[in-house]
């Protein structure tokens, strides 16, 4: 039989397989031959042994005379930072050793603690977190038991660069839908609306309802809630922008933007938030709790990220438009910001402005930088080690993520410099979201879909400290370990990025009336330049906002005179209405309305979801127990689980009511079988009506032989608790403390009023 087309193609790819394989091969047996050598001249570990810690591990442990006996020209690398390129990186450099340094020492003082109490068998410096394989199980069971198409850079987007002709548009684009996820993901039911994963687990919070598969709000005449869309900065409309200024306004008066803050602060230290591999996933997941606090103020609203390479190209990045008032405002003579959407903020520090010292130090991004991270092939060199110790396998790596990103916290200076008090300053966020772009486009580019959620840096405790493992606890939010950051369902459910402005030759236009585009060699947009700031080198460019580009300044452009062509035919007035005057639209930015922060003692606006407060038992006994006086026996186990009775906070249910649903979720935790098992004492205080318990008396449950059942409270738990690092637990004891102080107060007085 004569061969056909299809079969001498079969052919033809199965011979291209057997070639590729065998050129595989030999280049792996090459790498395998080669491996001294490589150890020799790089001080790294090959690629075939990146994936294994355990062929790291020798290498790792073995002693330095060791290493030169069995390698002379191995010379360890400088762990004291002297090798830095340039002072911004060296500052950084002794800043994440100094909070790594801390971090360890806070570690070994919790083991010596903990082994003191006798209540901490097995913690040691290596598990700070307790995170035993029965923890893992344990935190793995409280979860439900019960495509990723991330954009691509823009290269074909069809922009405009006028004022005129604006392409910008509201929300997200029709056909952006989240992704399902798989059975068991975690975040599809939770405790607080934080914790959520996807738009179903979210819905109740919003007092939503699901039709088929949507959440429909009762607000915004029953508008359905959208994964979020993050645009850069500029490429947002005027309505997205205010409405993105009047939300973060809104949570500072309402107490919500300090409280989250004030997160970011306590991770300073002694946790897996900075130098290390955890980096990348605290932030991903802090940035996600944020956007959902906004969004409970306004549904349409998401995280812009701002692209700093746009400002870097301008002579002076401070004159970008960016830092005028119609984006994150401008400062006074000494660096406080009192114009614009944050002016006159209060910081956590007591100050009364944020504070700003651009272009004083640091740098902002490059697009070489954004090309090296994305161009990177090894997980060990995007989630880094930033902070290594003596006999790390890997060499200090000042092209990282968490190096570079930190050059722009430097170059915004003030608040936004230290770890301790950046997120006081709104651009941290924005400044986090575009380094969360860079590492989703990473995943896109080098990580098949399953791999993604897999693959973390290698546990070694002389490259990390132990807070960063992959199963280290990502403090301080409950339940979530560092791994858990890898997840699809982030960008699966929760949000999208837009492209990154592009422009061409053939449209030397960026859509947005803030952004040029420079067409000199490879076409790029770039941030346009405000009134009276330096343009040198754009002068026959449209950079400057409401203005052009004379003799190297921004100035006013000239008023352009209409002159009459011909004569006008006389009208009588005397026969014709005057039209009535009306106001124009509101359409350009400069006049759109934004209500900055004031101290003053106006409501906030209102929110579109509840305000969520939590303070909730998790046992039916609890106000049994606080009865007998065992929130000041046992302070550590009743200021965690039994909050409200213990009047550690104030509940937004009444007490008085037991046959009631107190927490949103309680249909959707019947749903998935949490009456009963390991979370049946809390549905039994919380959701009473949900499972059927209102003809049922908690004193049946409480008592037993005319007496309260004692306080399920082990050692163990009460020793983590007494020596956690959480700030939040610290802050609920000492509440404690100081309401039974008021409850003997008040046992004093109403026994002086019976004498």
């Amino acid at each position: 039989a004569k061969p056909t087309v299809t079969m001498r193609l079969n052919c033809l790819l199965t011979a291209l397989a057997v070639f590729v394989l065998q050129v595989a091969n030999a280049q792996r047996m090459m790498n395998m031959e080669n491996f001294e050598d490589i150890t020799k001249k790089a001080g790294a570990i090959p690629e075939m042994n990146r994936t294994q810690p355990q062929a790291v591990k020798p290498i790792a442990t073995m002693p330095p005379l060791v290493k030169q006996a069995q390698f002379p020209d191995w010379k360890e690398p400088p762990r004291d930072c002297s090798d830095a390129p340039n002072k911004d990186i060296f500052h950084t450099c002794m800043m994440n050793r100094e909070m790594d340094q801390m971090t360890r020492t806070r570690l070994r003082r919790q083991a010596q603690l903990l082994a003191r109490a006798g209540g901490g068998a097995g913690a040691s410096p290596s598990s700070p977190s307790l995170v035993t394989a029965a923890r893992r199980q344990a935190i793995m069971r409280r979860r439900l038991q019960s495509r990723v198409t991330t954009p691509s850079p823009a290269t074909t987007q069809q922009q405009t660069n006028t004022i005129t002709d604006d392409s910008r548009m509201d929300g997200a684009p029709n056909w952006q839908q989240p992704v399902p996820v798989p059975p068991f993901a975690r975040g599809q039911t939770a405790y607080h609306p934080y914790d959520c994963m996807t738009l179903q687990c979210v819905c109740p919070f919003f007092q939503g309802a699901m039709r088929n598969g949507t959440c429909y709000l009762q607000q915004g005449n029953g508008q359905p809630l959208v994964m979020a869309y993050r645009k850069e900065y500029r490429m947002m409309s005027d309505n997205e922008r205010n409405r993105w200024h009047n939300a973060l306004n809104t949570l500072k008066r309402n107490g919500v933007y300090d409280q989250l803050s004030r997160q970011h602060l306590e991770v300073g230290v002694g946790s897996g938030a900075h130098s290390g591999p955890g980096f990348l996933t605290w932030h991903r997941e802090y940035l996600k709790r944020f956007e959902l606090a906004l969004r409970m103020v306004d549904p349409g609203v998401a995280i812009p990220y701002w692209d700093s390479v746009m400002d870097n190209y301008l002579p002076d990045p401070r004159d970008s438009i960016m830092f005028s008032n119609m984006f994150a405002g401008e400062t006074d003579g000494w660096g406080n910001v009192v114009q614009g959407p944050f002016a006159y903020w209060p910081t956590l520090e007591g100050r009364g402005t944020i504070l700003r010292q651009l272009g004083q130090e640091g740098q902002l991004f490059t697009e070489a930088q954004i090309n090296n991270i994305v161009a990177q092939n090894d997980i060990e060199y995007v989630m880094a080690y930033t902070a290594p110790l003596d006999s790390c396998p890997f060499p200090n790596n000042y092209g990282a993520v968490e190096y570079v990103h930190s050059n722009i916290h430097l170059w915004i200076g003030g608040d936004m410099k230290p770890p301790s008090t950046s997120a006081n300053e709104p651009i941290f966020f924005m400044h986090h979201s575009f380094v969360d772009y860079m590492w989703e486009l990473w995943r896109q580019l080098k990580q098949p879909r399953w791999f993604r959620e897999t693959a973390y840096a290698p546990d070694i405790g002389t490259c990390a400290n132990p807070l960063h493992f992959s199963y280290g606890n990502m403090r301080p939010f409950p339940y979530l370990l560092n791994r858990d950051g890898l997840s699809n369902s982030y960008t699966d459910q929760m949000y999208r990025y837009a492209p990154r402005p592009t422009c061409s030759i053939q449209s030397p236009t960026c859509g947005s009336p803030y952004l040029f585009c420079d067409t000199r060699g490879y076409p790029h947009c770039v941030a346009k330049i405000k009134m009276n700031g330096v343009c040198r080198g754009y002068e026959g460019f449209n950079s400057c906002y409401m203005g052009r580009c004379w003799f190297g300044r921004c100035v006013q452009a000239p008023a352009q005179f209409r002159f009459a062509r011909k004569a006008r035919t006389a009208i009588d007035s005397r026969n014709v209405t005057a039209a009535p005057i009306t106001a124009l639209p509101l359409t350009t930015a400069a006049r759109v309305s934004v209500k900055p922060y004031r101290r003053t003692a106006n409501p906030p606006q209102k929110m579109a979801a509840p305000l969520f407060i939590d303070c909730y038992n998790r046992h039916p006994c609890c106000d049994s127990w606080s009865d007998e006086g065992m929130c000041g026996d046992e302070p550590e186990w009743m200021s965690q689980y039994c909050q409200a009775s213990c009047e550690v906070c104030n509940p937004g249910y009444k007490k008085t009511d037991e046959c009631a649903d107190r927490h949103p979720s309680c249909p959707t935790f019947r749903k998935v079988g949490m009456c009963l098992g390991a979370s049946s004492p809390f549905m039994q205080e919380n959701c009473r009506a949900s499972c059927g318990w209102c003809t049922q008396r908690k004193s049946d449950v409480c008592f037993q032989k005319g007496e309260v059942i004692k306080i399920p409270a082990e050692k163990v738990v009460v020793n983590s608790i007494r020596y956690s690092f959480d700030k939040d637990a610290e802050r609920k004891q000492a509440a404690l403390e100081q309401a039974v102080r008021r409850r003997a107060r008040r046992g004093t007085r109403n026994a002086v009023r019976h004498d």
